[in-house]
């Protein structure tokens, strides 16, 4: 066994960095083990009293006890927010330790500079965890596909708003009800936003699109929609209707530009995504030379995440420290294009007076689960949804397009 002992911090003992130090003390004999090395938790920073936990041991309050101790040689950020989680990961980059995040926040504001300083400091940023739970794909990203032209990524990667979806199709629960149970099981946030409006996912798959086309996605830009126009009723016509409705992330690369959305959309059970249900994740990579390949797993999680944190861990371990490429998306940035293809779509209306379906309309298929009714169209585009929908509402004076869905493609 080396001298050369490798020591962590983790920063932040919450729900994630916990289950991160329980991992690493359980599992310190069997990595020492395997690495010839010792492999051992060094430090927790945490604000809270860590006096009477198996945390105690490790416990410190000020940052230079991990800043500036030369025998920590990753630092573990686990803490949420933006300002000190970036903080405290610039100082470590900068004072030559490996960061590893399970902070997507974090990646989607910051990552591209602080993947600059940590290839200027000759050490890793690396983030797995921040994207798809136990879920591994930044890694087959990056390196199993690192000879792919990746040219769409699309998935569930919100467990949250999938597992309240899944309730309400299969107990017929309303939002608010569903969102309630989310919020009782840990799921959800008090103030859920970042979730069911879906800035959550427009995060994660800007993170995905940034390393799979090399250029930078900003999610700001992304064309986000979330889930709270999603009545029972729409859950039922969908399955009705032969699908699922879900939370859909997802880009293209189209002739050196991206496109991408988050939005719900309504998916057939042909679809791989259509079977991804609860608090589970599935992302689907599609590749010139692969073609498409599926990722599936638990999405969240206290020891799932940590799984993907210690799996950073052991790819430093390996010595990938001395394999650092420099990420094409610190330097160039992807313009984001509109979607412009075709498309089916499932239009809700509201407000129907009493009365049969129009004539003239024949090319539209009606769908009603109780008191909701809606439409499928064909194929149409931007300007032919436009179309349609007027149509509708012409067609039962006083009603509203209250819902539009995008009918799932994975072929676009």
């Amino acid at each position: 066994m080396t001298d050369k002992a490798f020591k962590i911090a983790v920063i932040g003992c919450g729900v994630v960095g916990s289950g991160v130090a329980d991992i690493l003390i359980n599992e310190s004999g069997k990595l020492s083990a395997r690495f010839s090395r010792q492999v051992a938790l060094k430090s927790i920073l945490d604000i809270r009293d860590l006096t009477g936990t198996p945390y105690e041991q490790y416990a410190v309050k000020d940052p230079k006890n991990v800043l500036e101790d030369e025998e920590i040689d990753v630092a573990v950020v686990t803490v949420g927010g933006l300002d000190f989680a970036y903080s405290i990961t610039k100082k470590a980059l900068l004072a030559g330790k490996h960061v590893v995040t399970s902070n997507k926040d974090l990646v989607a504001e910051h990552g591209r500079e602080l993947e600059g300083i940590a290839y200027d400091k000759g050490v890793r940023f690396l983030y797995e965890a921040s994207v798809g739970g136990s879920v591994p794909i930044i890694r087959p990203l990056r390196i199993c596909m690192g000879a792919n032209v990746i040219s769409g990524i699309m998935g569930v990667v919100n467990g949250t708003t999938n597992y309240m979806l899944t309730r309400m199709e299969e107990d017929g629960l309303s939002f608010d009800e569903a969102l309630w149970e989310a919020q009782t099981r840990g799921y959800a946030e008090a103030n859920p936003s970042s979730d069911v409006d879906g800035f959550d996912p427009a995060r994660k798959i800007a993170i995905l699109s940034s390393i799979a086309y090399g250029k930078f996605v900003d999610y700001k830009k992304i064309p986000t929609t979330g889930i709270r126009k999603i009545t029972a009723g729409d859950i039922a016509n969908a399955g009705a209707l032969g699908g699922r409705i879900k939370l859909i992330a997802r880009t293209a690369l189209v002739n050196g530009a991206v496109t991408a959305c988050v939005e719900p959309q309504l998916v057939m059970k042909s679809s791989f995504l259509c079977s991804v249900s609860g608090a589970y994740n599935g992302i689907l990579i599609r590749g010139e030379y692969t073609g498409n390949t599926f990722f599936y797993g638990i999405g969240a999680g206290k020891l799932p995440t940590a799984n993907a944190i210690c799996g950073d861990i052991v790819e430093l371990l390996i010595g990938a420290e001395n394999d650092a490429v420099k990420p094409g998306f610190i330097s160039n940035e992807a313009e984001i294009a509109p979607i412009g293809e075709p498309s089916r779509y499932y239009i809700r209306l509201d407000n129907i007076p009493d009365g049969e379906f129009k004539p003239g309309l024949e090319g539209l298929q009606m769908v009603s689960c109780g008191s909701t009714t809606a439409f499928v169209t064909g194929e149409l585009t931007p300007e032919g949804l436009s179309e349609t929908v007027d149509s509708l509402t012409k067609a039962f004076p006083g009603s509203t397009a209250g819902l539009i869905l995008k009918i799932f493609n994975e072929t676009v």
